[in-house]
Parts: C-alpha cells; structure tokens; sequence
C-alpha cells in the first residue's frame, strides 16, 4: 500500500455558516485531490472571525497533514481574513509582498487604492499565487514540512487556480500513488444483511475499502464502492477487480442481483 498523502480542507466564510451558500467548493477539492492520489482527512468550514478561523488552521497544523487547502476570504473587503488568520496562526506578521503587489497592480492598471493594496499584504514566507481569473492573489506557505494554499472562495476563481497551482503540487508529492474506484448496485439485499459479506470481502482483499450507500431511485437499493489506492494504476485496478467479483459472487449467494455501474 502506497503511503498516503494527507489533505485537509478548510473553508472560510460567514455565508458556509448560515446555509446561504452550498460548500461546493470542499466537493470539487476532495473530489479532485482522491482523483489525484491524496486521501482528505478532514473537511472544516469557519466563519471569517480571526480567533475562531486562525485556531482551525492551528488546529490542523498540528495534526501535520501534508497540505492544507484553505478557500475564501482573500478579496478586498473588511471581512476577507483569511491570510490575517494564517499569520496569527503560523505566528508571522503580514507584509506586503512585492511579487503580490505586482499582480494586484497589472489587473487594475496601475491604479491600487487602499482595498487592493490589502490583497498584496501576505503572511511572511509566502510566495504568491497568480490568480488568472480573479484579482486576489493566492498563497502559498510551507510551515514545518506542511504546506498550505490558500485559494480564493470564488469557485470559477478557486478551480482554475487549484489546476494552475496545486495540480502540479500534488503531482510532485503524490509522485506513484494512484486511486481508482468501481460502483456495484445490490438489488435485494438490505444493508443490515449486505454488511457480513463486505466484511468478508476487505477480509479476503486487504488492499481495498468498501462503502455502502442505500438509495431509492424509486425502489430501494444498495450503491456498493470499492476503491483502492495502490503505487500505479493497474496495480489499484486489479484489486479493485478482484474484490467486485467476490463481492458480486457473494451477494449472488445470498439472493441478490449485483451488477457493475461504474469505475474510475
């Protein structure tokens, strides 16, 4: 088994909080870092007050993750902390960053009024990240062997930048880890009696996990995933082979109907 390289997310923002913005911004990161070989640990929302969002980072420093993703809060406005949170966490002051300052002053002309010039004070150590759809830089920081990206909230901004920026990142870190999955659709089984036999199957394939998920698409079904994370593709996919096949044969057994939906 590969050695796992260990996410956390956090997100930051008021609007997380009261329900009036949907977090899929955590979604697509966890989607994108599991496709890429990671393994989120922890997905934390905030809201944008310092003592509370700067004791989360804290928070997840100290359980040392590899990365550390945060999103939102980098814009111009008062309530944008998020980099005033990385410093009283880190415990490092923020400076204006001269290369932040540069990207700050090409989107708006030249013309840097108090607000953007906020978005070019970084916590001291980063180095800037470009941001090719928006105004705010991103940064970057490695803080005692773990790094943290902090990203914007805007999700258009968010994705291009994660793909710009921490895509290749991850790719270093990752280096030969690989991660695949395939849906299995049990018909006839409930959970409760589904639940022996996918003991049975990690028992007999080490090297996979599987989840059931019950679904009612109208009539009651059960969603079975196994993935694996192994050090290439088709090494990950062969396990992944092998445990669906005693898993369909052994739902077989018991009645039910198993078929393949999906992989990846």
């Amino acid at each position: 088994m590969a050695e796992q390289l260990v996410v956390e997310v956090i997100s930051v923002g008021n609007e997380l909080l009261t329900g009036r913005v949907v977090n899929t911004n955590a979604s697509w990161i966890a989607d994108r870092v599991t496709r890429l070989g990671g393994v989120v640990k922890r997905v934390t929302a905030v809201g944008d007050d310092i003592t509370d969002s700067s004791r989360v980072i804290a928070e997840a420093l100290a359980r040392r993750p590899k990365l550390i993703v945060l999103t939102g809060g980098l814009g111009p406005t008062f309530d944008d902390r998020t980099l005033e949170s990385l410093s009283v966490a880190v415990g490092v002051p923020l400076e204006v960053n001269l290369e932040a300052l540069r990207m700050v002053e090409e989107k708006y002309g030249g013309e840097v009024t108090p607000p953007r010039f906020k978005m070019a004070r970084l916590p001291r150590g980063s180095k800037p990240l470009y941001n090719p759809l928006g105004t705010a830089p991103g940064a970057m920081l490695d803080v005692d062997g773990t790094i943290v990206v902090a990203l914007p909230g805007v999700p258009s901004e968010m994705k291009a930048m994660f793909e710009l920026h921490v895509e290749p990142l991850l790719a270093q870190l990752v280096k030969e880890a690989a991660y695949t999955f395939r849906v299995v659709r049990i018909k006839g089984l409930e959970e409760s009696s589904l639940a022996p036999i996918i003991d049975e199957v990690m028992r007999l394939h080490r090297a996979v996990y599987v989840k059931s998920h019950p679904k009612r698409e109208p009539e009651m079904y059960l969603e079975v995933e196994v993935s694996c994370r192994a050090s290439s593709l088709s090494e990950a996919e062969s396990h992944v082979q092998e445990a669906c096949e005693t898993l369909k044969k052994l739902a077989s057994q018991a009645g039910a109907q198993a078929e393949d939906t999906s992989t990846r």
